[in-house]
């Protein structure tokens, strides 16, 4: 039986590419047990949906596997719609995170077009279905846990959630012959650096339970990390394959100190030579850690600060303390890493523009390289979602215009997300917002902060990578200036069976 999973397009040119990590994952595992597998990375390619049209046409499949995050639902859709008015025999499975929270209502809309949804982790879920639907053809698979479908009468149909892959280092190394796509270093189409990247995971979860994060949900709380020595034998092959940078896209890397010690002993023993990339907690800021993250190829360190506002904080329930910002920054400066990127997320439930300003000010006077400043955004699985269902603020059944492509449609609220200041602020005072926040980038780049510049200069001549980065942001300042600007970060906290 053939299987096509695809990453859909956004329809959009405003896209940063990220390995589909989870698709891999999938592939890899139904070609393990006899599968004849196709990938298509269509939002990296920016196909449109006529396009990935043309290719499943070619690769005659008998099911298709979509992952989808909410921001992709409905060009997902859209897609769906054009595939099975082609060939209506043909399967269609959603996966991912958006299936796993709102699969009901995917049925109760969509159903005519949608022939299952895989809820939760799915790595071995869907290669269950896929070997279900190789054998039966009139059956339902309700001994399958973690799908949702309609029986004969039409009635939805959801199976007990299936458990967590708590044992990682059983699950195969990703099979990346798959995609035939060559990602980049890059933000928004800017190339930063000439590289060849790929995605890993070194660990699954995490145990916070942050206000605005679809982890929670998701992962149940739950982390669970590989060994040091499955990684490395990995990274072994990446090195092999002549990957020269490695995004890690856990939700929480740092959280064992110790492992991740004991990996970079174990990448500096192997003499692995590969830039890595990973995010890391404020609270998480061991100076032993740091250091070997350092030594073993750790080039940028993301920082998730959100605010510099301590009431917003405890509002997103991150646990952690603005007075740990600038101690974070300032022992990775002391580990030498290259690269240290600020995430901030502005305009939270009650935010004012004063905090907004606080939060912009400690940016551009911090001693970090890059900031990203995001809009909060909530969607269903989502604790302030929920919060503003249960106050009715919000029904997830509002319908709302949202711009898909180049087209409006009206769609219901749970069918994508909502920035929290377009359903709390008055029109005046969400301008003001925004403009605040786009002149961020502006003041943050700026040669009044010449003395930000020089520091950053005097860096990058120490570091190889900074000094390529430098020379090309040099070189194309304003195409860097835009792609930071319009960079909303796409880097995924969630994981599982169509994890990016």
């Amino acid at each position: 039986m053939k299987i096509a999973l695809i990453n859909p397009s956004l329809e959009t040119k405003i896209y940063t590419p990220w390995v589909p990590l989870g698709l891999l994952y999938l592939g890899t595992i139904l070609k393990e047990h006899g599968f004849t597998v196709n990938l298509l990375d269509a939002a990296a390619m920016f196909y449109s949906k006529e396009d990935v049209l043309n290719w499943i046409k070619k690769v005659k499949p008998d099911v298709i596997g979509i992952t989808v995050f909410t921001v992709a639902f409905l060009p997902a859709i859209n897609l769906v719609k054009i595939i099975k008015n082609w060939n209506p025999s043909v399967k269609i499975v959603l996966g991912h995170y958006h299936p796993s929270m709102e699969a009901e209502n995917i049925f109760r809309k969509y159903g005519n077009y949608i022939d299952y949804c895989v809820r939760g982790e799915g790595d071995y879920t869907f290669l269950e279905l896929c070997e279900f639907l190789e054998r039966n053809k009139t059956v339902m698979p309700d001994h399958i846990k973690g799908l949702t479908f309609q029986n004969s009468n039409q009635r939805i149909i959801s199976t007990p959630d299936p458990p967590l892959i708590t044992e990682l280092d059983s699950l195969p190394f990703p099979d990346r012959k798959l995609i035939n796509y060559n990602y980049k270093w890059s933000f928004s189409g800017f190339e930063f650096s000439k590289s060849k990247l790929t995605s890993m995971i070194s660990s699954r979860g995490c145990p916070f339970n942050c206000s605005y994060c679809a982890c929670t949900k998701f992962a149940k709380r739950r982390f669970r990390p590989r060994s040091p020595e499955n990684i490395v034998e990995e990274m072994l092959i990446i090195e092999e394959q002549g990957y020269t940078e490695v995004n890690f896209v856990d939700d929480n890397f740092t959280l064992q100190p110790k492992r991740t010690i004991r990996m970079c002993e174990l990448i500096k023993k192997e003499k692995i030579d590969i830039n890595w990339h990973t995010d890391g907690r404020v609270d998480q800021t061991s100076q032993n850690m740091l250091n070997w993250m350092r030594k073993a190829g750790c080039k940028s360190l993301w920082f998730g600060f959100e605010s510099a506002n301590q009431r917003i904080l405890d509002l997103y329930n991150k646990k952690t303390k603005v007075s740990q910002f600038n101690e974070a920054i300032n022992k990775s400066r002391k580990a030498k890493i290259d690269l240290i990127i600020g995430l901030f997320m502005l305009g939270a439930p009650t935010e004012t523009v004063d905090e907004v300003k606080n939060t912009i000010n400690f940016a551009v006077k911090s001693d970090i390289d890059v900031p990203f400043f995001n809009v909060v955004e909530i969607c269903p699985g989502i604790k302030f979602w929920d919060d503003y269902i249960s106050n009715g603020t919000i029904n997830s059944n509002d319908k709302i215009k949202v711009l898909v492509g180049k087209e409006i449609q009206v769609v219901e609220r749970w069918e994508t997300s909502t920035r929290v200041i377009d359903i709390l602020m008055s029109q005046e005072k969400r301008e003001k917002m925004l403009n605040e926040i786009q002149n961020a980038y502006q003041l943050f780049f700026s040669f009044e902060r010449k003395k930000f510049l020089l520091k950053t200069l005097l860096r990058a001549v120490r570091s190889r990578f900074m000094l390529n980065m430098v020379s090309r942001i040099t070189i194309n300042l304003r195409d860097a200036i835009d792609a930071i600007s319009t960079f909303r970060s796409s880097k995924p906290r969630g994981f599982g069976m169509f994890d990016e």
